[in-house]
């Protein structure tokens, strides 16, 4: 295959994720039809999915650091290490109403950590004390993801092409400094419609969030966006998610940091 044939099946493989988040209609699987191979194929159309978000007026906030828990890892085939998605200003909901669209096909809810970037952070050999330093502000979250593909992510490389299943996030309201509380042994609590679905600790993202925000600024690629002041990062992949059914409110209550909460209509 050419180069150009490359960048033809790139751009194809990206409308096609891309028409799927934008319509409710999932696409077939890039990793079982191989037109994805490698890791790097994946972020290659991911970077497309992310250019023709930007190309309708969103911006890129920054990023998204998934699969940090080695239990999300081992659950889907060929994932050895977390994977990065791209934030972008369309992903933020200022309301905790998550509306009835066309757009989504099988939303789940999950805890997860914002952080908000008072510095520059850039690696390599970032580590958690650097990460610490460059961090303004953290808030508690809800990351809704959604597979545009079907039958979910046949691998990793499904996943890291889809944008790593973004597709919003729903922020609690009351910042947190980061060394007020112990992000290693903070623990959550996931609730669907007042009942516990899921418990455990935000340590689970590769032994603390900050470490998971350092291992993407480690592995993220120069691709003219770096994690600058005013970046934000979150942080997922450490719980188990759940089904964001219509009707359903899902509040996360993450220990030390706040809550944060969503109704799906019905």
């Amino acid at each position: 295959m050419t180069a150009h044939q490359d960048a033809d099946a790139t751009r194809e493989t990206a409308a096609r994720l891309h028409s799927a988040h934008r319509t409710g209609k999932p696409t077939a699987s890039p990793g079982r039809e191989g037109t994805v191979t490698t890791l790097a194929d994946a972020y290659r159309v991911q970077a497309e999915v992310v250019r023709l978000h930007t190309a309708e007026g969103e911006r890129i906030r920054g990023l998204k650091v998934g699969l940090t828990s080695s239990t999300a890892r081992s659950a889907l085939e060929g994932a050895t290490e977390p994977v990065l998605g791209r934030l972008t200003s369309g992903m933020f909901r200022t309301a905790q109403l998550l509306p009835t669209t066309d757009e989504l096909i099988r939303p789940r809810a999950e805890p997860a950590l914002l952080f908000v970037l008072g510095a520059p952070l850039a690696g390599p050999g970032a580590n958690a004390a650097d990460a610490l330093r460059a961090v303004e502000f953290v808030l508690p979250a809800l990351e809704i993801t959604d597979s545009r593909v079907e039958d979910g992510p046949a691998t990793v490389l499904d996943l890291a092409a889809d944008n790593a299943g973004c597709h919003s996030v729903v922020l609690g309201t009351e910042p947190v400094q980061p060394a007020d509380t112990d992000l290693r042994l903070a623990g959550y609590v996931l609730y669907r419609d007042g009942a516990v679905v899921a418990t455990g600790a935000t340590g689970m993202a590769l032994g603390s969030p900050l470490a998971a925000l350092a291992w993407a600024a480690n592995a993220r690629e120069d691709d003219g966006f770096p994690l600058t002041a005013g970046s934000s990062v979150l942080v997922s992949g450490f719980a188990t998610p759940t089904e964001l059914l219509p009707g359903s409110t899902v509040t996360a209550s993450l220990s030390g940091l706040g809550t944060a909460t969503v109704t799906r209509a019905g």
